[in-house]
């Protein structure tokens, strides 16, 4: 379970350019949690002001009030995070 994963409003304005993919992150960090510990399916709230983030890093179309990461879900954020640290050539 993940309790909530937030951003200080004054992030939102002149710092938002200096401090980028912290969520994004996090989120790479849950789904290698979940993968060590066998978990299959990670359920998610969000608000308003979220649902567009959790809509991007998570690839969906539309987040509302609550969110499942699994299946094909799960497979695209595992594939994102071995892009990311795959070796450079």
């Amino acid at each position: 379970m993940v309790d909530f994963v937030a951003v200080h409003p004054r992030v939102i304005g002149a710092l938002r350019e200096r401090i980028k993919g912290v969520g994004t992150g996090i989120f790479h960090g849950l789904i290698q949690i979940a993968d060590q510990l066998g978990i299959d399916t990670i359920w998610g709230e969000a608000t308003l002001n979220s649902a567009p983030f959790y809509e991007k890093v998570l690839g969906l179309e539309k987040v509302e009030d609550h969110f499942f990461i699994r299946g094909e879900t799960l497979e695209r954020c595992r594939r994102q995070f071995q892009g990311l640290h795959a070796p450079q050539t």
